[in-house]
């Protein structure tokens, strides 16, 4: 018999390791599982336009969220990766329009990250000559927009600032510290697969 699921996020929960067929591709699903997959971050949003927020997650499955069986090669060796967990949240990001995402809980990043394609959906334009900002990462310096974004966290809702990449060799959504660790105590539980944002 077919476990049915209250909510996407229990459907995600339980069918995580599901998701490798879907490696460099975006994907949108309900409590019954997958509906839409794409490289096109575009043709998924489009899929999703006639549906409620509260009944669908859009989330990017990167390559190097599985584990993968270890194998030792000359010169150049595999990464090892023990737990396959992800620290995502499920949040809600509204602009002019509004989408509901897993976002990757990262201390490490100053602020909220999303990536250029997903700016657009959410309704966000570059003004005529408007000066982009630097910021370095791995493999050299990127430019993005600072933009500022409603955000609702369970039931608190809040703005905060976010990095509009652009760029489209970044994918990532990042849920960053600025505005949001302050509003938050955060609670990692890497053994439990949870993260707890309990407000201050």
């Amino acid at each position: 018999m077919k476990t049915q699921y209250k909510t996407p996020q229990d459907w995600y929960d339980s069918n995580r390791s599901q998701l490798r067929e879907y490696k460099s591709e975006w994907i949108a699903f309900t409590n019954e599982g997958v509906i839409v997959h794409d490289k096109d971050i575009f043709k998924v949003a489009k899929a999703t336009d006639n549906l409620p927020d509260s009944q669908y997650i859009m989330d990017y499955i990167f390559e190097s969220d599985f584990v993968e069986p270890v194998r030792f090669l000359p010169v150049r060796f595999k990464n090892v990766k023990r737990h396959e967990w992800q620290p995502k949240y499920t949040v809600r990001l509204k602009v002019k329009n509004s989408k509901t995402l897993e976002m990757l809980v990262d201390s490490g990043a100053d602020f909220s990250l999303i990536p250029k394609n997903l700016g657009m959906i959410l309704g966000y334009e570059l003004a005529v000559a408007e000066r982009l900002s630097q910021a370095e990462g791995i493999g050299g310096y990127v430019e993005y927009a600072l933009r500022e974004i409603e955000i609702q966290l369970d039931s608190h809702t809040f703005t905060a600032p976010v990095a509009w990449m652009q760029t489209d060799a970044y994918q990532d959504i990042l849920l960053g510290r600025e505005v949001v660790f302050d509003l938050f105590d955060v609670e990692f539980k890497q053994a439990e697969e949870k993260i707890i944002f309990k407000k201050r």
